[in-house]
This record gives structure tokens, C-alpha cells and sequence, in this order.
């Protein structure tokens, strides 16, 4: 059986290089296996979306079954790839997804995380095409619809705001984001985001990813609490809890405290965007198959702050309620995270969204 692919690679990612992009087109036009399609690199969203236009009808003919699309970049370009190939072609090919971003949450989640694994995968892809043993080597991950964009984790509240400030943002940095974001069309976004705040994501989190373990989690947050006692207006951001109403699944939910942020994940090896500090699975996140898993801290972010190392550790934070249910509405404005990117919207509802077919490596590998 041959197969049709699209490899679409944003080569603004934070790992992406013209010699790995060389690699890797070299690789899929090697002429070997059952593999037959194009590679092909987008330097805008609003170019990627016109690719995913021109290749409708060639990709439709050739069927579903048949049609696997490459992304290659971070959780981002993902999450952007998806929703525009899913809306515009209107229906779900085999994935195969390549680490070159910034978190690689979902890359990690399927067994992705290792040194050159984009390398890996596209080898591991032309040599398993067309036999037998694909279906050896395809995962089925459940997803989200999180207000019409395909994604697999997100956060609100305290998780997005925490990140913000462990990169080294300041509040003034965010709330200047939140007003540009309602005037940037996507394609902007990145470079309003590197226009406000001075700097790229990783400067500060390149630091920090080298510290391992507990004692790393431990001065990670210690840096963190310092910054945030000199600075009342980083207090402020992080003591104004999540407003509005919560539902579960159509319910109104009440905690014992205000809530401070929510975090949804429908995959384990999430790493909350702690980039390299590689925590352990995510506790119980797939644990009811047709669910997403829900954790809402409350109480006091200074209490939160030094529990990081529970995170890193795969354990529950003490002051969170954990659930599973198919339906979250939050229907007042908020700036959240969804899969790497920052974004303000008038409410959000985020739904089961199903099963992705993703291939993954052989563990030896």
C-alpha cells in the first residue's frame, strides 16, 4: 500500500536548523519504502494555512487511510498544523510529530524526547511504511477541542501566569501582551510576543532547565519567591484568583478556596512547560478513557510555589482538586496557554475531542 505524505515545518522553531530541515527532507525524498509526498516549509501561519488550501483535493483523493502529515516544530505548531488541516480537509490523517520546539509536551508524551529523535523518527517512518508493521508502531492519544483549535493540554490562571514569571517575564510584560493579543492577527503574535517582552521564552528557562531533581525544583522555587517578595506588582498578578464560573460537564463547580488557575492534560509526560526538567508522568491523567484530567489549585501561590518539586516528581499538589470529565466552560475572559502559546479569549469551552493516530519509535530506539 503507498501512502501520501505532507511534512510541514515551521522553521522558526526554537530547535530548528537549515541543516536539520535539510536532513529531513533528505531523508523522505530518499526514494525508499511505500512514501511518496512533499516537504514542505512555511514561514507564516497565514502561509501554512494556503498550503493546507492547495493540497485539498490531492490529499482527499487519496484517502485518509493513506495520508500522513508530518509537523516539525513545538507544541505550538501542533496545535496551529491540526486545527487548520483538520477544519480545512475535514477529517483526521496519521500524525507523526517532530521535536524542534520550545516544551515538546506531546512529542514526550510519545516517546519523543530523546536526543535526534526527529532523525530517528523519519528513518524509523520510510523504513515501516507500506508494511505490515506500521500498526505496530501508531499510538492512538486522545485530544482536545479547546474553542475550535486542536490540542492536547492547556492552562489557565496561576499555571500560565507561574510559567510567565519562571521565564523571567515581569507583570507589566503580561499585561501589555494582553492587550496587543485582541489587535495581533496570529501571524504577528510571535513577533509582538519578542516585541514586548525584550527577549525570547528560553533565555531564563535555559538556566533553569539545568537544575535536576529535588534540589533543583527547590532553588527553582526559591528563585522564584525572592523575585516575587520584592515585587508587588508580580504579587498582585499571582494573587488575583481565576473570576468567573467553572463547569464540569454542564455543573457549576465550587472549591474550598477561590481558584488560583486550572490545568487540563489529556496525556501523560506533561510538563506544565518546565521545559527540560522532564517531571514524571502526570498523575492518573488518562485514567477514564473518554476524559481529560482537570487540576485546580487554590489557596495561596506562595504555598504552591515550593510544591513544584510534587510536579516534577509526578505527585498531586496538596492544595488542588483533581476531576475527569469531558466538558470545561469558563465563560468570562481569559488569558491562557494552550499547548506553548499564550492567548486571550472571551470565554472558553474545551470538549473531548476523540482520538489522534500519532507513529511513534520503537522503544529500543
Amino acid at each position: 500500500m503507498s501512502y501520501k505524505y505532507r511534512i510541514f515545518a515551521n522553521p522558526h522553531g526554537k530547535n530548528v536548523t537549515p541543516e536539520k530541515i535539510r536532513k529531513l527532507s533528505t531523508i523522505f525524498s530518499s526514494g525508499k519504502g511505500a512514501l511518496e509526498g512533499e516537504f514542505i516549509i512555511t514561514q507564516s501561519l497565514s502561509q501554512l494555512e494556503k498550503s493546507i488550501e492547495e493540497h485539498k483535493h490531492s490529499i482527499l483523493e487519496q484517502g485518509p487511510e493513506k495520508t500522513i502529515v508530518g509537523i516539525v516544530g513545538g507544541d505550538g505548531t501542533v496545535m496551529h498544523t491540526r486545527t487548520l488541516i483538520e477544519n480545512i480537509w475535514s477529517y483526521t490523517p496519521t500524525y507523526a510529530f517532530f521535536p524542534e520546539g520550545t516544551m515538546n509536551n506531546i512529542h514526550r508524551a510519545v516517546g519523543l524526547g530523546r536526543v535526534n529523535s526527529s532523525v530517528k523518527l523519519a528513518e524509523h517512518m520510510v523504513a515501516i511504511i507500506g508494511t505490515d508493521t506500521l500498526k505496530y508502531y501508531t499510538t492512538s492519544f486522545p485530544s482536545l477541542d479547546i474553542n475550535g483549535k486542536k490540542g492536547f493540554n492547556i492552562g489557565f490562571g496561576l499555571i500560565p501566569k507561574l510559567l510567565w514569571l519562571y521565564y523571567g517575564h515581569s507583570a507589566k510584560q503580561y499585561r501589555e501582551l494582553e492587550e496587543a493579543l485582541p489587535n495581533c492577527k496570529q501571524e504577528e503574535y510571535e513577533a509582538k510576543y519578542k516585541e514586548i517582552t525584550g527577549k525570547k521564552e528560553a533565555d531564563l528557562f535555559d538556566i533553569l532547565s539545568k537544575e535536576r531533581g529535588l534540589w533543583g525544583a527547590a532553588k527553582t522555587a526559591l528563585r522564584l519567591l525572592n523575585g516575587l517578595r520584592r515585587h508587588t506588582d508580580e504579587q498582585y498578578m499571582l494573587h488575583k484568583p481565576l473570576d468567573g464560573e467553572i463547569s464540569y460537564d454542564g455543573e457549576a463547580q465550587s472549591f474550598p478556596e477561590a481558584p488560583l488557575g486550572l490545568y487540563l492534560s489529556c496525556y501523560e509526560e506533561a510538563n506544565l512547560g518546565l521545559g527540560n526538567l522532564n517531571p514524571k508522568p502526570t498523575p492518573e491523567a488518562r485514567k477514564e478513557k473518554g476524559k481529560f484530567q482537570v487540576v485546580v489549585p487554590y489557596g495561596n501561590p506562595f504555598s504552591i510555589i515550593p510544591e513544584l518539586h510534587q510536579v516534577i516528581a509526578g505527585k498531586k499538589l496538596s492544595k488542588a482538586v483533581y476531576n475527569h470529565i469531558s466538558l470545561l466552560e469558563l465563560p468570562s475572559e481569559k488569558f491562557a496557554q494552550v499547548d506553548g502559546e499564550l492567548v486571550l479569549e472571551k470565554g472558553f469551552k474545551v470538549k473531548y475531542d476523540g482520538e489522534r493516530k500519532i507513529i511513534c519509535l520503537p522503544l529500543a530506539v
